[in-house]
């Protein structure tokens, strides 16, 4: 269901309970309810005993999938879990003082996929023997390392193991002299194993280098106009403006406006602390803030300061900033408002499958608006881009929700 759209029917919403459970959720509220994440502990095949919380994982983070690799480099898989509720990803460290030792290997195909999805890998030293499995998809939403682990136990540093690999093609090669605390890689077709380097930032031995942190905005491939909700600023007419929202005792939001002030940025800044807005003009704050919120399927959640929007000449919604924003980003994003396709605004390289790109819907904030119970704001925003909400199936039903909230008849949801 897409945010907003509440109200088109009225009072059909009234015992609609996946909508108050997607509300729940777009306000960061669990899911499902605290759930802790639970570990059990295989008996020898006997049966499973519930260690979690001596494993130190019970944590009630709502989890969603577990993935399991040898981050670390040492031996012993360690534990990424994703959870529904923040934080969304932990790390876990697998600090067990086994003493064991483990053999990592990575298949790659020739003949079949070059991940070798679906391959069947056993492991044996003459007696017990180990399968795994190289699978795509471990959980919801992610998965595992495709690398392969078998954990050899106290397995003597002379010993050896031989690995039988079942290709997904149907054939099958066995490749010996495999050491414990070994990484291999194996490809198909190859006569012998050769040796790699175990995957994780502590694998070398070393850190590996920094990678510099992106710039914290996001750039709309979707254009919401934003007028008359968005004040603009003095002498901006006609062009694009920066909207920044600030909060009292922010240092980076003092630090942003202090280098504003000694070098201005190529456009008008108009720039508004939350808390005076918040007691001045509380249903513009929460109107902005419903702009915002849309374009991450969120609702009530806490606002990062600073907030910065940069609004095109249109009076549309281009990009949002969070935090102390890059020159050289804002000054090449304002440079791009005249590229009716900005590449920016996609995730990744590519183009348009479609000669029209994605609407913003400008109803569904319309919705959003009614839904707030800020009428005189809907009813302006709605007058001045009546233009382009007359395009929308739904605009009569908008405007029949509108009269009846007015005079206060809509049916309570």
């Amino acid at each position: 269901m897409p945010p907003g759209n509440s109200g088109i029917n009225p009072g059909l919403e009234a015992s609609d309970p996946a909508r108050a459970l997607q509300d729940a959720v777009r306000r960061g509220e669990s899911f499902s309810g605290r759930e802790r994440h639970t570990v059990f502990q295989n008996r020898a095949g006997a049966d499973f005993a519930d260690v979690s919380g001596i494993s130190g994982l019970d944590l009630p983070d709502d989890g969603r999938a577990a993935c399991f690799t040898d981050w670390d480099g040492d031996g012993d898989l360690d534990l990424w879990i994703a959870n529904r509720s923040g934080p969304q990803v932990r790390f876990f460290e697998n600090r067990h003082p086994s003493g064991g030792a483990g053999i990592t290997v990575r298949l790659v195909g020739t003949k079949s996929n070059r991940d070798a999805v679906g391959a069947r890998a056993v492991l044996s030293n003459g007696g017990e023997r180990q399968t795994r499995f190289v699978s795509a998809g471990g959980g919801f939403l992610a998965q595992g390392s495709k690398t392969l682990h078998f954990g050899v136990g106290a397995a003597p540093g002379e010993a050896r193991f031989e690995l039988t690999v079942h290709w997904p093609g149907g054939a099958a090669e066995t490749f010996g002299d495999l050491a414990p605390g070994g990484c291999y890689r194996i490809t198909e077709g190859e006569a012998a194993a050769a040796p790699c380097e175990p995957a994780g930032p502590g694998a070398a031995g070393a850190a590996g280098p920094a990678i510099a942190k992106p710039p914290d905005r996001t750039l709309f491939a979707a254009r919401l106009p934003v007028a008359p909700i968005f004040p603009r600023p003095a002498g901006s007419e006609g062009g694009p403006y920066l909207l920044a929202l600030t909060a009292e005792g922010c240092g980076v939001c003092e630090a942003q406006l202090a280098e504003w002030a000694e070098e201005p940025p190529p456009v008008p800044v108009s720039a508004h602390r939350l808390d005076f807005l918040g007691a001045t003009d509380p249903g513009r704050l929460r109107a902005m803030q419903l702009a915002a919120e849309r374009h991450f399927d969120v609702r009530d959640r806490p606002q990062p300061t600073p907030l910065t929007f940069l609004v095109d000449g249109g009076d549309h919604l281009r990009a949002l900033y969070r935090g102390r924003i890059d020159p050289a980003v804002l000054a090449a994003d304002i440079a791009a408002l005249k590229n009716p396709d900005h590449p920016g605004e996609l995730p990744f390289a590519g183009v348009w499958s479609r000669p029209v790109r994605p609407g913003a819907r400008p109803l569904s904030y319309a919705e959003d608006l009614l839904d707030a119970g800020l009428l005189e704001l809907a009813g302006r925003y709605i007058e001045a881009n009546r233009p382009e909400l007359e395009g929308d199936a739904l605009f009569a039903q908008l405007l029949g929700r509108l009269d009846l909230l007015r005079r206060g008849t809509e049916i309570p949801r």
